[in-house]
């Protein structure tokens, strides 16, 4: 009588054989795709130990897929090289996006996880490591990156469930409290950056833009590196009324790797240009920078007339304020004071319309200093505890 072939997802008889000293366990799968393959586990305990571990990987194995680049021997540093390519292709991510996933992995993924196989990390062992990370913004990166890569896992049939979903880095103690700078701080800030930039001595002056930089922060709310990344050709500051288009952005030193400073001709998240009124405080500081300008290129040149870093600027503003507010002050801080400050006088929906946020939720969490007063409504509590039974 011949021998009954084996349905799809059955395997033969397990042999065990030993060489050098190790154990080896094989059989035969016959795969969903009809395709008979051979599969093996080793051990250098026992021929039994092995046994089991070719058990154990018969029960949750899954089919090779044709031409696909990770099996369930794939390490996480092999599954993180295709993900990252498959991401910039297919989601479209920028290229500073991709670079920042990359050093994410580089310091807190490839040596602690790189050489797992994929089937090894389950949600026990990845929650270890996220918490191990502490309450850092680097883990919550480096969980969304997981999660993506084992999401692509699932796809190529490697595993079925996802065990990074449930794992979760450490919470926060303390939530960043968004303050306002108070009108009376502002006129210390600007006073003290304007001594900054007029101070005498020898050489250049590092701070010469400040002041213009702080005003034009304030005057539209923008991003410090959209303000840095402006061109004469996206402003009008004597149009009615008065205006510059945020185009871009500016991409620091060493963000993307081996590129240097240079403008991004998009802007975050590939947002639609944005179109800002200028108040008087933003025409004057404009007129002010083009005095001293020369050609069409960036608002704020440096004396060979290309961009100047946010790093530069943060540093100035540093050295520029006083001590008590260098800590809680710097370039980013404005474009909140500017939230709060529209949001009191004209209501959460303005501040999000000059932020050129695309959610009304983004700026009530982040860039709003929350009211720690109620309203006065005496008049509609008195009247709805009048009534008489």
């Amino acid at each position: 009588m011949p021998r009954q072939r084996m349905i799809p997802g059955d395997h033969g008889r397990i042999t065990e054989r030993s060489r050098g000293g190790k154990f080896y366990a094989t059989t035969y799968v016959r795969d969903s795709d009809g395709k008979r393959r051979r599969v093996e586990r080793s051990s250098d305990r026992s021929a039994e130990d092995a046994r089991r571990l070719l058990q154990r990987h018969l029960k949750g194995r899954r089919p090779p897929i044709a031409g696909q680049e990770i099996t369930d021997r794939s390490s996480l540093a092999e599954l993180f090289d295709v993900w990252i390519l498959a991401k910039a292709a297919e989601d479209g991510v920028s290229e500073q996006t991709a670079d920042q996933y990359r050093q994410v992995w580089a310091k807190h993924g490839a040596l602690q996880l790189g050489a797992l196989r994929i089937g090894e990390v389950d949600t026990k062992r990845a929650q270890r490591h996220l918490q191990d990370m502490g309450a850092t913004t680097q883990a919550k990166r480096l969980r969304m990156i997981l999660v993506g890569m084992f999401s692509m896992a699932v796809r190529f049939g490697v595993i079925t469930v996802n065990p990074i979903r449930e794992a979760k880095p450490s919470r926060a103690t303390a939530k960043t409290v968004v303050r306002e700078i108070l009108p009376d701080d502002l006129v210390r800030v600007r006073t003290a950056v304007r001594a900054y930039a007029d101070r005498e001595g020898p050489g250049p002056r590092p701070g010469r833009l400040l002041p213009a930089f702080v005003d034009l922060l304030v005057a539209t709310g923008a991003r410090p590196n959209e303000v840095l990344a402006l061109r004469w050709s996206d402003c009008d500051p004597g149009g009615e009324p008065p205006t510059v288009t945020i185009r871009g952005t500016l991409i620091d030193h060493g963000r993307i790797a081996g590129k240097p400073l240079h403008r991004q001709d998009r802007r975050k998240g590939d947002a639609p240009e944005h179109t800002v009124v200028l108040p008087r405080l933003g025409v004057e500081a404009l007129e002010a920078l083009k005095a001293e300008s020369i050609g069409d290129g960036p608002v704020f040149a440096n004396r060979d007339g290309g961009w100047i870093s946010l790093a530069n600027m943060r540093r100035s503003l540093r050295a520029a304020l006083p001590e008590e507010m260098r800590t809680r002050i710097t370039p980013h801080t404005f474009r909140r004071a500017v939230a709060t400050v529209v949001r009191d006088a004209l209501g959460s929906e303005k501040a999000q319309q000059q932020l050129s946020h695309a959610k009304l939720a983004t700026t009530e969490k982040h860039y709003l200093q929350r009211h720690t007063h109620g309203p006065d409504v005496r008049a509609v509590l008195d009247e709805y505890t009048s009534v008489r039974k």
